[in-house]
């Protein structure tokens, strides 16, 4: 096509989406390598496995050689004019205790990342009460008087009970130094995947996992399933972690028997115990 056929093709497509307010859609794909793993692909370009799978229509983690996946969905842009329909459609939802954006992108059909351009978020902190920008095609909610507001608590930005039976999936894998799939995880890998099945991005390496700002201390007393619990193993420092299941119970992979549940109180890993934290955002 020469120059000035492409220009007036391009300048005609424009000329509908002026005319009828459609979203011009640029929508960006990977084409699966030997090596590759959802994961891996979901890190590449920032988006979390499940929103791949999502977008993909994969109702597993198996992807092959050659296969296109789209890995954003979230590039559009909508031209309109003053006759096509406004924005005014979209609907507000109002946060709950226990939410987490993830939850509420996914009943309302969005995806994370939507949900926080639309919303103007910097961080994945919500709060109760917090009134949010939504998809159209959400449900009413139950209008809320100033008089019920009270001062906001964070939200967890994650279910620590759908966290923990992600978690417990896995359990009998066996470990695999540097592994990060269900065919094999190194403790950080296993922690790592599992959050970012929740929505949850973590760093990759333990102790990198123990210094994120993300995390706050959590005592004793005050430790909830779904927190961190580290280790100090075979170097100085945090070199282990797993995820507190409640009772002095936590999950993990370890090198003797993968993905297990070990018991806080014994010797071995009490003597070896530093500290529990909390991701907040």
């Amino acid at each position: 096509m020469d120059k000035k056929r492409w220009t007036a093709a391009v300048c005609g497509s424009l000329a509908g989406a002026l005319l009828w307010g459609t979203a011009v859609f640029a929508e960006e794909t990977h084409q699966v390598e030997s090596g590759d793993t959802l994961w891996r692909i979901s890190q590449k370009y920032e988006a979390s496995v499940t929103e791949l799978k999502l977008w993909n229509d994969l109702s597993s983690n198996i992807i092959y050689v050659g296969q296109q996946l789209i890995v954003d969905k979230t590039k559009t842009s909508t031209i309109e004019d003053s006759d096509s329909p406004s924005s005014s459609s979209a609907r507000t939802y109002t946060v709950k205790s226990g939410d987490s954006l993830w939850a509420i992108a996914n009943k309302h059909g969005m995806s994370v990342s939507a949900l926080m351009n639309v919303n103007h978020l910097s961080s994945s902190t919500i709060y109760p009460n917090q009134k949010l920008k939504v998809s159209g095609n959400s449900f009413p909610e139950d209008s809320v008087s100033s008089s019920n507001l009270t001062t906001p608590e964070p939200v967890s930005t994650f279910s620590s009970t759908s966290l923990i039976q992600e978690a417990k999936k896995y359990l009998g894998t066996p470990y695999q130094w540097g592994g990060e799939s269900p065919s094999g995880f190194d403790c950080s890998g296993f922690l790592q995947y599992v959050f970012a099945k929740e929505g949850i991005r973590i760093p990759r390496t333990v102790a990198s996992i123990y210094a994120h700002s993300s995390l706050e201390s959590v005592s004793h007393s005050n430790r909830q399933p779904g927190d961190l619990v580290f280790f100090e193993t075979y170097k100085p420092g945090a070199s282990h972690a797993g995820i507190y299941l409640g009772n002095n119970q936590f999950i993990h992979s370890g090198s003797t028997y993968g993905i297990s549940i070990a018991t806080l109180t014994s010797n071995y890993w009490s003597s070896r115990y530093i500290e529990t934290k909390r991701i907040m955002n």
